[in-house]
């Protein structure tokens, strides 16, 4: 089969994540050219970064398929392509009505999730949806969890409201003030303000003025083939994220044998259950904040839910309090995230959804 890619690659995206897919295609013999949004627009290494560069000077002959990647805007048409797919994804329960006619130009649109199926499916789509989920590499994802002298929760993820700091930060500090035994550690990227900057800004003011939490901010770029370093340091992940399209931390911790608490509407609810994980009730839904919206214009009047911060804290507290039980969910998260969720599982799928289209093609 020959395919096209076209999106972004060399960054530690949702969307550069499907490099992997591409990878593994052309390892199985097909050709496979790729053409990055931006050669390098994230200073960190990668995975097959040399696979990925020969991949871009690949010679492509027709027919072929095109694949382009990213949020509707962005999407164009290959007028040279004999089939167009658009890989996209939204963290709303529904999609800004003038991003249809982006979508309604491809054959097909890939997406991460049910919860995004759904989303696109309300919309008047005119092309057939397929879910395509995001993987792990289970090569990288050995690692054994370390033992740590506290009780240790990790997050993951940018530093922007949708993600929820504001509910977890606080639920974390009101639960655990003055107990020494445990930790929130938060692996991010900012280089606008500092660790305490950061930290403060979600705090109340009581807490603030009197005391500063147990809480470490990694703010740094981490290697793809170190961030398992990251998630053997933790007991428990939780990210009470707005709004998620897929939630690939969540699925990473799970590889290690971490179990998650996680917001209970989203992409992360396809591998997220409880027996897995627990999963935090929603309180309500509700528009994000104008700070945001003003960052990503498409937010603007959609629906995200708002996790209960009153869950938040007690889930919390119930993992703290049961740290046998979360072992155990956590080797079961593990088995099932590899089970199901390998990038060489996942590229069985894709690989014969292309070959049906190869197929109709003639």
């Amino acid at each position: 089969m020959n395919i096209c890619y076209s999106g972004a690659v060399y960054n530690s995206s949702g969307y550069a994540q499907i490099r992997h897919l591409f990878i593994r295609l052309a390892r199985r013999g097909h050709t496979v050219k790729i053409k990055p949004y931006k050669s390098k627009d994230y200073n960190v290494s990668l995975l097959y970064e040399d696979e990925l560069r020969k991949l871009e000077n690949t010679r492509l002959k027709k027919p072929y398929i095109s694949i382009t990647s990213g949020i509707a805007p962005q999407l164009v048409i290959d007028p040279e392509a004999s089939y167009n797919i658009a890989h996209s994804m939204f963290e709303a329960s529904e999609l800004p009505t003038r991003w249809i006619s982006f979508y309604n130009q491809f054959n097909e649109i890939w997406v991460p999730s049910k919860f995004c199926k759904s989303a696109y499916e309300r919309s008047d789509l005119k092309c057939c949806i397929y879910l395509v989920p995001l993987g792990v590499d289970t090569s990288l994802y050995k690692k054994q969890k370390r033992k740590n002298y506290m009780f240790t929760f990790l997050s993951v993820g940018q530093w922007i409201d949708r993600k929820g700091w504001d509910l977890l930060i606080q639920a974390y500090t009101s639960e655990f003030m003055g107990q020494f035994d445990v930790r929130l550690c938060i692996k991010t990227y900012n280089d606008l303000k500092t660790n305490e900057e950061m930290i403060k800004e979600y705090l109340s003011s009581d807490i603030r003025s009197s005391y500063m939490p147990r809480i470490m901010i990694k703010n740094l770029k981490v290697d793809e083939k170190d961030m398992p370093e990251f998630y053997s340091e933790a007991d428990c992940f939780v990210l009470a994220s707005r709004g998620e399209a897929f939630g690939l931390p969540y699925l990473e911790s799970m590889a290690m044998g971490i179990p998650v608490i996680a917001t209970n509407m989203g992409g992360q609810t396809d591998f997220v259950n409880d027996s897995n994980g627990w999963l935090i009730e929603i309180k309500q839904l509700k528009h994000l904040s104008e700070r945001l919206c003003k960052i990503n214009s498409a937010y603007a009047n959609l629906w995200f839910s708002e996790p209960d911060i009153n869950d938040i804290k007690k889930s919390l507290r119930y993992v703290y309090e049961h740290k046998a039980e979360c072992v155990e969910k956590g080797n079961i998260a593990k088995t099932f995230v590899l089970s199901n969720y390998d990038w060489e599982k996942i590229t069985d799928n894709i690989e014969e959804r292309l070959e049906q289209i190869f197929n109709k093609l003639g």
